[in-house]
């Protein structure tokens, strides 16, 4: 009888719980909506491009942006005279924006840092007036310095300003994010690193 009785509770607790578990309504965890990445706001916004030092990387959408364009001296400039050029900045994709001027000048950002890794570029060093010091290059989106010197390559003497150079070409190639090499078709070598992102006079 006790053995008989015991089963009658537990039939009736197990079927108990099938219910309760059929019934309960679902937790608000379970019914919340699985969030969606937000599109990306296409819409044109008013933007002034700092352009004083040259644009390499510019600050949109809360994130930087780098110059798509690899020889930053390609982009055409501006307006010299202003360290800052007012415009219109658009994303076009959740990766890529483009600023436009009111002339209609168009520069392309990127949200990453442009340029093939191991892929040598055409490029060409300054060598500065005076001596034997190569000048800090802009290119790929960083701003590229190297204590190293070109042997028996030396600078223009100083003249009206300091701002004349002797150029020399060859290739850049970049390793990695801050390290890059140059080769002049002479075959001497410079290593190159990238610059932390600075203000300029």
């Amino acid at each position: 009888m006790r053995a008989g009785l015991a089963l009658s509770v537990a039939a009736m607790l197990i079927g108990g719980c099938g219910e309760a578990a059929t019934t309960a309504k679902p937790s608000a965890a379970a019914t919340a909506p699985i969030s969606q990445p937000q599109p990306f706001n296409s819409q044109p916004h008013p933007f002034n491009l700092f352009t004083h030092c040259g644009i390499l990387t510019t600050y949109f959408a809360g994130r930087t942006f780098y110059l798509a364009e690899l020889y930053p001296a390609r982009v055409p400039v501006m307006d010299p005279g202003r360290p800052e050029v007012p415009g219109i900045m658009t994303l076009l994709s959740p990766h890529v924006a483009t600023f436009v001027d009111h002339a209609g000048n168009r520069v392309l950002f990127v949200d990453q840092l442009p340029g093939a890794l191991n892929t040598p570029y055409p490029f060409a060093v300054r060598v500065m007036s005076g001596g034997n010091q190569i000048g800090d290059e802009q290119f790929a989106g960083r701003r590229w310095h190297t204590a190293e010197t070109l042997p028996g390559v030396a600078g223009p003497p100083f003249g009206n300003g300091q701002d004349r150079s002797t150029s020399v070409g060859g290739t850049f190639t970049i390793i990695d994010a801050e390290n890059g090499v140059f080769r002049s078709y002479a075959g001497a070598v410079l290593h190159f690193s990238a610059l932390p992102p600075a203000g300029c006079d």
